[in-house]
This record gives structure tokens, sequence and C-alpha cells, in this order.
């Protein structure tokens, strides 16, 4: 290292130092390593890019070894952004897994919990992370850890940046009950998007409403042939003997 330093070749001597740091075990020694592979890239102006990544990784392990001695969850270091920040979110949600009850208790404290999601945020803010993408993570990890509650407050803070079709599709994915999906497909302004989320849910009736708008007859006789359900066979039937589609 010392001859590529004498060479003045910062950039193999910064790459160099990297891949040294992160074989020491200790945290603060990896970081240290960190940090003098920077200075090493600093040397240089066309290594700006360089240099800017290792900081951010220091800054991340740094944030990330502090979220584990805050909440006493030793899987941070070493995630990336985006699942440092899905991590906090389900975190909020977590559940004590020695509690014998059908749903057990939270297993944090409604503080705890909120300063999980506040730390998500700051992540996001910090790394920069573009608006949609944070929102698409913070949605679906809010979705896969049960937070129904949580996750339609976030949708009403303000206007998706996403629109609410990832909203509906998080939720059929942990297949919830239908009442709690219905809201957010009643949010996209895609008739032809609210039917296919209606279908896959198996609300027939709004199906209906929406193959009716559209005057679509395929998409009609599509629900009377899934369904199974004679009143809404039926239903279908009425539609289309009135001459209307």
């Amino acid at each position: 290292l010392k001859m590529v330093n004498w060479r003045r070749d910062y950039l193999e001597a910064g790459t160099v130092t990297v891949m040294q740091s992160y074989r020491r075990r200790r945290l603060a020694d990896r970081v240290q390593g960190m940090r003098e592979a920077s200075t090493y890239f600093s040397q240089n102006p066309k290594l700006a890019f360089q240099q800017k990544a290792v900081d951010e990784q220091v800054e991340l392990l740094n944030l990330q070894r502090d979220f584990e001695n805050k909440y006493n969850e030793p899987s941070f270091i070493d995630t990336s952004v985006t699942d440092t920040i899905k991590k906090l979110v389900m975190l909020a949600g977590a559940r004590q897994t020695d509690d014998d009850a059908v749903r057990p208790l939270l297993k944090y404290d409604r503080s705890t919990r909120l300063a999980l999601l506040s730390d998500a945020n700051k992540v996001g803010k910090t790394f920069k992370v573009p608006e949609k993408r944070f929102w698409h993570i913070k949605v679906k990890a809010l979705a896969k850890s049960q937070q129904w509650e949580e996750l339609k407050k976030f949708g009403g803070e303000k206007k998706s940046p996403i629109g609410y079709g990832p909203f509906a599709e998080a939720c059929i994915e942990q297949r919830i009950a239908p009442e709690i999906v219905a809201p957010y497909i009643e949010r996209i302004p895609s008739t032809e998007e609210r039917y296919g989320l209606f279908m896959k849910i198996n609300l027939w009736a709004k199906a209906i409403e929406c193959a009716q708008k559209l005057k679509d007859r395929h998409r009609l006789l599509q629900v009377r042939a899934l369904c199974k359900d004679p009143r809404f066979e039926k239903s279908v039937d009425q539609i289309l003997t009135s001459g209307g589609i």
C-alpha cells in the first residue's frame, strides 16, 4: 500500500484500503479503514464519486450501529439503505414471539414504534432516496408487517406519488380482508385498473359496476363466469339484455 501511495495511485490505494477494512472484525476498525480510503480518494478530484460512496457507507454503518444499540436488534449492519428502511418499518409492527395468543402483542410500545418509523424517514432523507422509491418500500413493509392502521394513515398523509394501486396490491399480497383493500382501489382513477383489482379480491358487484361503466361486454361475461353466484349472474344478465352494452 505504501508503494501504491508513493506512485500517487489514489484509486488503487483507496480501493485496497476499502477491501482491507472489510476484513476487520470490529466495526470501529472497519469504519476507520473506510475513512482512510476516503482520504486517499479525496487526493484526486476525479475520484469524487468514489469518495462520496465511501463516505455514505461510513454514515450508513454508523446509523446501523446506532439502530442496533437503540432497538437491541443485531441485524442492521451491512444491509443496504433499502433493507435498513424496510427493517425499521417492519420492526414497528413486530410482535412478541413468546406470546401464545392467536395474535401476539406488539413487541414495542407506541413511542418506540413511532421512533422506528421516524428513523425510517430519516434514512430515506439522509441518503436522498427518491420519493416514489421510498413510498414503495414503506407501503410494502407496512403491509408485510400487517400495520393496517399505519398504512391507512400513511396513504392519507398527502396525495400518494405512486398512486393507490401499490397500496391495494400490497394488501392483496397479504391476503387481507377485501374491506381493507377496497378503499385503496376506489381511489384509483383508472376504471380498467379498478376492475382488475376488484376481480382479484372477488368484489363482484364493484367489478360489474366498472365493466358497465366501460361498456365492456367481455368483462361482464368474465365476472359472470367466475363469480359462481346466482345474484351476480342475474345482475350481469339484466345488464346485457337491457341493450345498454
